[in-house]
This record gives C-alpha cells, sequence and structure tokens, in this order.
C-alpha cells in the first residue's frame, strides 16, 4: 500500500505488486486482442492464463490485473496456481460456474481440468524485445483439447466495444520508439565508457558507432532527439 497526495490530504492506493510488469512483453503473444481482455478484467470475467513457466504464468497475470489502472481490480487473482492450492477442487468442479478469478497456470494438467472456463489465455515463451506480434484470430474453446494447442485466446465472448485499430498502431509505435532510445542510451553509455577508461578500441569503431547513434536519434520524434542529444553525467 502507499499514499498519494491529493490536495491536502493523503489517498491510499493499494498496488497489486510492486514488481514493474513489462506489459508489452506480457500481452505479445495475444497482443491485438488487448482490448478485449481489458474489457475481460473489467467485468470481472473468469480469466486463466496458460504459460510455459511460473513467470510467465505470474507476469501476464500481475499485467492483465495492471491494464485496468488507474482502477482497481477487485477480484481475485492467483499468478501461479498449482493443484496444490485449497481451492484446487473449487476451480475445477464442473458443478457450478468458475468464480471471479484470474489463474495463472502451467501444469499441461490444467489444458483438460480447467477447459469449461469461459475464457483462456495460451502463451508460449515470451517474445525478445523488438519482435513484433502476429495477428491471430479468437479460437472456440472446443478447440483446446490437446496439449500443443497454439497460442492465442480461446472464448466465445463477444466484446461490447469495437476494436481501435488506430491504439493498435500508436501502440506499437510507441514500443519501438522505447526500444530505439533504449538502445541509444545502452550505445551512449558504451561509447562513454570507451573514451572514459581508453579501452583497445580502434578510433575508426568509435567513429562508426557515433554516426549509429546520430542516424537512431534522427527518425525519431523531435522532442525525444532533445532528450538523446543531452550529455550523459560522468
Amino acid at each position: 500500500m502507499v499514499q498519494s497526495a491529493q490536495g491536502d490530504s493523503l489517498v491510499s492506493i493499494m498496488l497489486p505488486t510492486i514488481h514493474e510488469v513489462d506489459l508489452f512483453r506480457c500481452f505479445h503473444p495475444v497482443f491485438f486482442h488487448i482490448q478485449m481482455l481489458w474489457e475481460l478484467v473489467l467485468l470481472g470475467e473468469a480469466l486463466v492464463v496458460m504459460a510455459p513457466s511460473p513467470a510467465e504464468s505470474s507476469d501476464t497475470v500481475l499485467a492483465l490485473v495492471s491494464c485496468v489502472a488507474p482502477l482497481r481490480y477487485c477480484s481475485d487473482f492467483r499468478p501461479y496456481f498449482t493443484i496444490h492450492d485449497s481451492e484446487f477442487k473449487e476451480y475445477t468442479t464442473r458443478t457450478q460456474a468458475p468464480p471471479s478469478v484470474i489463474l495463472g497456470v502451467t501444469n499441461p494438467f490444467f489444458a483438460k481440468t480447467l477447459q469449461h472456463w469461459p475464457h483462456i489465455i495460451r502463451i508460449g515463451d515470451m517474445k525478445q524485445a523488438g519482435e513484433m506480434a502476429k495477428q491471430m484470430k479468437i479460437k472456440k474453446l472446443k478447440n483446446l483439447k490437446t496439449l500443443d494447442s497454439k497460442p492465442g485466446v480461446y472464448t466465445a465472448y463477444k466484446p461490447y466495444l469495437n476494436k481501435d485499430e488506430e491504439i493498435i498502431k500508436q501502440l506499437q509505435k510507441k514500443h519501438s520508439e522505447v526500444e530505439a532510445v533504449d538502445l541509444v542510451l545502452k550505445l551512449k553509455d558504451k561509447l562513454s565508457q570507451a573514451e572514459r577508461e581508453q579501452l583497445p578500441v580502434r578510433p575508426g569503431t568509435l567513429s562508426k558507432l557515433r554516426e549509429h547513434i546520430q542516424a537512431v536519434i534522427l527518425v525519431l520524434p523531435e522532442d525525444l532527439q532533445g532528450i538523446l542529444h543531452q550529455p550523459l553525467p560522468p
């Protein structure tokens, strides 16, 4: 819990986690359905995230919970749910509707026992930075029968809101710009280190590195160019 100053008073805010989640990386396998996922989380729908590892399962669940900010997600969420959890029987029974909770699982056993859940997100290995997502259709739940089911969103849900293609394009553009800024900062840091420590690097190499940095900066928006042209602290 943290406190935020608003006027003359302090407002307490409950954070789902102190871990900063890379939303773009977590949503990469289902990037084009991010608006529908936001709607499902906002409505408190029962969601299952099937991932190859506990880390990817946990990060994706936390990303889902965080995507409705500044609104607070008020239902339950389990970033890493296993067959040993006390609610296992409650969540896998077919005699009642699944509760309002977001589960993150890795055990292939859940592909069968949780098949009756209304919304299932199956993700593969997280993509490396710089790789762009591919468009994938919503898949029917009946197709989630085998352990080798392809990554995607399995649901019969029909979103209330139309997909905003412009927002998707803007998100992709912003992410590309962030990646470019991160690359420039790393290159400038390496360049400064080489000059400061007089590393055994040929002058021609350093010159080419400066040209590469400048070329990357020139394709960015003017506000980012102004930031990147500032000298790095010693």
